[in-house]
Parts: structure tokens; C-alpha cells; sequence
């Protein structure tokens, strides 16, 4: 396959099974750009890491193979998701739960907690048959009564038991990732790891395609995963060296090949209790698989993935007993759609974003509104409503607001909102219908061909560079007025000028700092003070409001997800 002359970057939003519009999608990029950086969230985060390794493997056909990929997950989509022996009857349950169907549910409570079931009758049923013999038909019914309750009390407690103990001791997560016992064809983590490997062209005996392996053809990848032990979201790879995993808990969630790999490129902890086996997790080859796998952990579906680290907070305690261990879960939760990963003030190319909405027939102009690519200046400003219904809705539209507000806004701004092509689907498609039907996921598949074929045909470079130099422009602008009316204002009394503070303050913190080092520092701040001094002075873009982009950004001090924190330090 001829590599093409354009670059662009890609992100992808997260939607669990909704990720199989992805595939053809890129394809159809892969036909006019190179990919460099890639990046997305859960199902994104799969797809993120088969196309960095397509890219990897574009010489030998990898995107060839992707394209067959929506053919082999339209027959076996919902075998990826393979629980644990003891929690399959849970499983079954939730899909049954999913159907929206009481005799489904009913058929899977009584058929998977049958010995439960069983037990909760026989009370019932020995007082049955005793009326029975004594002809008594007041403790016939009594008996029959008891018989329906104890068979369905019994096994909902079973149930619930499962969820409040069993599930947390398998962190969360009915599947693990990985093939069990008795199945027919691998699960996701193993497919997953096979596919990436295989794409990108990769041989049987040799190591997982890595992040360094990427690097040396100029290809990027990142995904972001959540550490609910922390509540916060880390982009991966990760830039520190706080966190370590275990060889034990590793091995029951990834393939032997991957753990192998990775406890040889990574060093042992040095650890008081001897028999711990802790190894530095930020490894230099990072396994692709295993980016992907920590982006997609959905709670209560897949697993969480345990690391490790030493909690300095706890004062009282030292040595191993700082060492805790941390879940770290969907990165949904956090950023299900990263579309500011890879972003530059002035983009010289494009960094196109594949999100997913919700079908709407009443927002369709023209036929339909499966495919949206918001070309136009006045279009895309505007977030769509979304229903909600009962109070599972509610809670759901309460969950979605707190953890994509931000990628939400982000997404609608001029500069961003024209290179973003949205896949909206309906309440039987994606998401958690891991059941659907072959003819369905073809269907999808469709629909991000379509999305593909949108951005190629439609998108224009120029133009969305035009919007972004005003939006960035202005944001500038503000910034730095801002900072010269704040350098050079009056201070509070007791307190210093920013000019005396940069030389003469005598600091508690970052000392180190010499005379000469200060002065440099006060050099450029006092030239970016005037600066700010100096387009104060211009015409104010303000008087051009009706003129310019009515969307506006601002730029602000925010924490990074790629943390690069070692240890304790000044900062």
C-alpha cells in the first residue's frame, strides 16, 4: 500500500461496543493520510492501538487486515466478552437485563441460580405436598405461595451476593480479558493482543508491538485510563515511574507473551517483604495490548487493572506499608472522547476526531443523520438535547454530565468542531448490546465508512486553520493582557511587586533557584508583560466581536494527564 504524502493525527471516543464503526473509518483515512498520533478512550483505546499498528504494518498490509476485521467481529462480537466461570450466571443475568425482557430475566435468574432456586422452593414445597396429602387447600395455597416467593427470593439474595462480594473480589468485573475454560474462541485481551501483533505484521516468535517499536516510524500512541484511587485520569504512557504492577495479578489479566515481556524490560522493586513481586510498571516497549486493556476496563463488565505505588500522604505508617493498591478503570470515566490529545496553537495538520452521538430522525434535514461533519462556520455551535427516561436515565444524564462536560465543550469550539465527524446511533446499536445481531454490526460498519469517506471528501485543511488562527489569536490576546495588567499592578499592602518578588523574595520553596536563574526568569516575564502592554495598546479585537468566531477558548494553568511526577518533591 502507497504511503501517503498528507499526515493527519485521529482520536477516538469510547462506547464500548460501539467501536466497531472504527474500522472502516480508518480505512478509508488510511487511503489519504499517514497516521502520526493516534489516540482514544475504551473502545477508542482498541481501536487507537490496531491503527497505530497498521500504520506500523502498512508495507505488509495492515489496514488490509483491519478491513477484514468488521467480517470476523460481526461473528463473534459477543464471545470477546468471556466472564469467569463463577460469575457467569451474573453475566447472563445482565445480558437478560439488557433485552428488556421480565421472561428473559426470569429464565436467566432461575436457570442461573437454579440451585438457590431450588432450595428457596423446598419449604414452600414440603408444605405443598403435605396439603396435598391432608387435602387441606388453605395450606395448599400457603405452600404454593411460599414455593413462588422462597424460588425467586433465594435466588435474587444469590444474586446480589455475587455483586456485593464476588465481583469485588474480581475488581470489578465479570470478564477478565482473557480466554476461559470451555470457550470456543479467544476473548478480548487475547484477540486483542493477537490482532495488534498480526496487523502490524509481526511474527508468531517475536516480542508485542510497543511504544518504541512505534517510535522508530515516527507513529505515536496514547490512550487514557482512570485511577479511581486517586479520581483522576493519567494518559498512557505514562511519564512517571510512580506505579508498579504485579507479575501475580498481571498474569490473570494478560497473556503470558505480554507479562513475560514486560517483567523482562522492567525492574524488580526493592521492597522490605521479599516475596512481593513488584516491577516498575512505565516500562520503555510498553505492550500496545496493554494500553488499550487499562483504557477499557467498563466497571462491573471488565475488570479493573491493579497497580501499585507507595502513598507518601500516609505519615504515620513507612516502608511497605505506604505501598497501596490502586484500580485503575475506564478511562470514560474521566475522558471518554480526549480530542484535545496532540493538540498544537497553530496546526499545521489535521487532528480529526471520530465521536458518537444519539440518533435523532427530527434532527435530520435531508434524509438522514447518521453521519454529521459540521463544515460550516455556523454549524456544530450548539450541543444536541438528549432524552432521558425513568430514573435510570436520570441517573445515567447526571453521570454523563459530570464526566464529558468538558470533552463536550471542547468538541463544539471553531477550530475543533469542523474536523470532528459524529456516528450517531440508536438504543439497539453500540454501547452495552453486546448481543447484536451480524447483520447490525455490518451495519455500523457502514456507517464508519461513511463517517471516513466524510472527512476525505469534504474536509479542508486551509479553512480549518483560518478558524483556529482567530480562535487562538484572541485567546492569546486576552491571556496576555491579562498578565501585563497583573505584572504591573499595584500589589496588596505587606506584599511585593512581581518585578521585586522574581529577585528579592526569599523563597520556602525552590530555593535553588540562583541569582543569575531569577534574573532570566524576571527577563522574560517582563517581556511578556509588555508585550501584553503593547497589543492593549492595538485595536481590541472585541470591536471585531461580529466579525470573528462567536465561540471563544480560554487558555489556563490546567494539571496533565501525562503526570510526570517521580517522587516527593518541591512541586
Amino acid at each position: 500500500m502507497t504511503t501517503p504524502l498528507k499526515r493527519c493525527d485521529l482520536v477516538m471516543k469510547g462506547g464500548i461496543t460501539s467501536g466497531v464503526v472504527y474500522p472502516r473509518a480508518v480505512i478509508e483515512l488510511s487511503k489519504e493520510y499517514r497516521f502520526e498520533n493516534i489516540g482514544g478512550t475504551s473502545a477508542g483505546a482498541i481501536a487507537a492501538v490496531v491503527t497505530a499498528a497498521a500504520e506500523y504494518g502498512r508495507d505488509s498490509g495492515g489496514f488490509e487486515k483491519v478491513g477484514k476485521l468488521p467480517d470476523e467481529l460481526s461473528q463473534t462480537l459477543l464471545q470477546k466478552f468471556q466472564p469467569l466461570p463463577h460469575l457467569r450466571p451474573l453475566f447472563v443475568l445482565l445480558l437478560a437485563a439488557l433485552s428488556k425482557r421480565w421472561t428473559t430475566v426470569l429464565t436467566a435468574l432461575l436457570t442461573g441460580y437454579r440451585k438457590s432456586a431450588a432450595l428457596g422452593a423446598l419449604p414452600g414445597l414440603v408444605i405443598l405436598l403435605l396439603a396435598l396429602s391432608s387435602q387441606s387447600s388453605g395450606y395448599c395455597v400457603l405452600g404454593l405461595l411460599l414455593v413462588v416467593a422462597g424460588g425467586l427470593a433465594a435466588p435474587v439474595y444469590s444474586a446480589i451476593r455475587q455483586v456485593t462480594s464476588a465481583l469485588p473480589e474480581a475488581d470489578f468485573g465479570l470478564c477478565s480479558g482473557l480466554t476461559q475454560p470451555g470457550t470456543d474462541g479467544p476473548a478480548l485481551t487475547d484477540w486483542l493482543a493477537e490482532t495488534i501483533d498480526r496487523v502490524a505484521g509481526l511474527g508468531p516468535g517475536d516480542p508485542p508491538l510497543g511504544i518504541a517499536d512505534l517510535r522508530l516510524r515516527d507513529i505515536r500512541v496514547n490512550t487514557v485510563t482512570t485511577d479511581i484511587s486517586t479520581h483522576r485520569p493519567y494518559a498512557l504512557p505514562m511519564g512517571n515511574r510512580l506505579h508498579f504492577f504485579s507479575e501475580r495479578e498481571f498474569r490473570r489479566l494478560f497473556p503470558k507473551r505480554i507479562v513475560d515481556a514486560m517483567v523482562t524490560a522492567s525492574k524488580r522493586v526493592e521492597t522490605e517483604d521479599k516475596s512481593r513481586d513488584l516491577h516498575y510498571f512505565n516500562v520503555e516497549n510498553m505492550p500496545l495490548v496493554v494500553m488499550a486493556r487499562m483504557s477499557l476496563s467498563f466497571p462491573g463488565l471488565i475488570s479493573a487493572v491493579p497497580l501499585w505505588r507507595y502513598d507518601y500522604t500516609l505519615v504515620n505508617v513507612s516502608g511497605d506499608e505506604q505501598l497501596v493498591r490502586c484500580l485503575f478503570s475506564d478511562g470514560g470515566l474521566s475522558s471518554n472522547f480526549p480530542v484535545h490529545f496532540f493538540d498544537r496553537f497553530l496546526p499545521h495538520t489535521p487532528t480529526f476526531g471520530i465521536s458518537l452521538g444519539e440518533h435523532n430522525p427530527l434532527r435530520a434535514k435531508t434524509g438522514d443523520d447518521r453521519i454529521v461533519l459540521p463544515l460550516k462556520a455556523i454549524q456544530g455551535q450548539l450541543l444536541p438535547t438528549r432524552g432521558i427516561k425513568g430514573i435510570f436515565g436520570f441517573v445515567m444524564a447526571l453521570f454523563g454530565s459530570a464526566k464529558d462536560w468538558q470533552d463536550s465543550l471542547q468538541s463544539i469550539l471553531p477550530g475543533y468542531r469542523e474536523r470532528i465527524v459524529t456516528v450517531n446511533l440508536t438504543e439497539d446499536e453500540g454501547g452495552l448490546n453486546l448481543a447484536m445481531p451480524a447483520e447490525r454490526i455490518r451495519d455500523l460498519t457502514r456507517y464508519g465508512a461513511l463517517a471516513g469517506q466524510e472527512i476525505v471528501g469534504k474536509f479542508e485543511l486551509d479553512e480549518h486553520r483560518w478558524r483556529r488562527y482567530l480562535v487562538e489569536i484572541r485567546a492569546i490576546d486576552d491571556m496576555l493582557r491579562d498578565f501585563a495588567e497583573a505584572y504591573y499592578a499595584e500589589p496588596q499592602p505587606g506584599s511585593m511587586a512581581y518585578a521585586d518578588l522574581a529577585v528579592d523574595y526569599e523563597p520556602q520553596s525552590f530555593g535553588q533557584l540562583t541569582r543569575k536563574e531569577r534574573e532570566a526568569i524576571k527577563d522574560k516575564a517582563e517581556r511578556i508583560a509588555e508585550l501584553g502592554r503593547e497589543l492593549a495598546g492595538l485595536v481590541p479585537l472585541k470591536d471585531m466581536d461580529k466579525r470573528l468566531p462567536r465561540s471563544r477558548s480560554r487558555l489556563r494553568s490546567i494539571a496533565r494527564m501525562d503526570d510526570t511526577v517521580d517522587s516527593m518533591s518541591d512541586d
